[in-house]
């Protein structure tokens, strides 16, 4: 997977979530194919249900991103690596890139984001990052594979991997 650099890209407002404010949205990197339709181009850091490379519908600001068509990636999620030394997280990208063809989408304070191609399946992406956790003692997640994002303790899978 080829890193982008997303300067001069257009960029999206998606709906990330709320707080006791109101919306909170992310804006993300972004090529338009039709009214309201978007690819991705980077994975997002906050939104959850998202990848590099998805088809997504925004028609309604309001609404989260309806994904229209999965891009094969899978979104990973670090948060709390506020401690971590900047070596540590060039070394976990150096072995993303180098394990599974993956790119460091994002860096935000202690928040990293990668994109992870999904032919490797599910389970065999674990390596660099578990290695980094045992390493620096913060976790990772996936932040788009669960059928229901406002349960945490339901953890059905989408599945859109598996036929890769």
């Amino acid at each position: 997977m080829e890193d982008i650099n997303c300067e001069g890209l257009p960029h999206i407002r998606v709906l990330a979530g709320e707080n006791t404010s109101g919306p909170v949205y992310e804006t993300l990197p972004a090529r338009q194919i039709d009214e309201h339709v978007y690819e991705l181009l980077a994975s997002p850091g906050l939104t959850l249900n998202l990848a590099r490379g998805d088809i997504v519908n925004i028609a309604d600001p309001l609404a989260p991103a309806e994904v229209l068509k999965r891009g094969g990636n899978f979104c990973i999620h670090i948060y709390d690596a506020d401690e971590v030394s900047q070596e540590a997280v060039d070394q976990l990208e150096r072995d993303v890139q180098n394990q599974l063809g993956g790119t460091l989408d994002g860096q935000y304070k202690g928040n990293l984001t990668f994109s992870v191609p999904g032919h490797h399946g599910i389970y065999n992406v674990n390596g660099p990052f578990d290695a980094f956790r045992e390493a620096t003692g913060v976790e990772w997640y996936f932040a788009n594979i669960y059928v229901n994002l406002d349960d945490d303790d339901d953890e059905t899978l989408l599945n859109w991997w598996v036929d890769m």
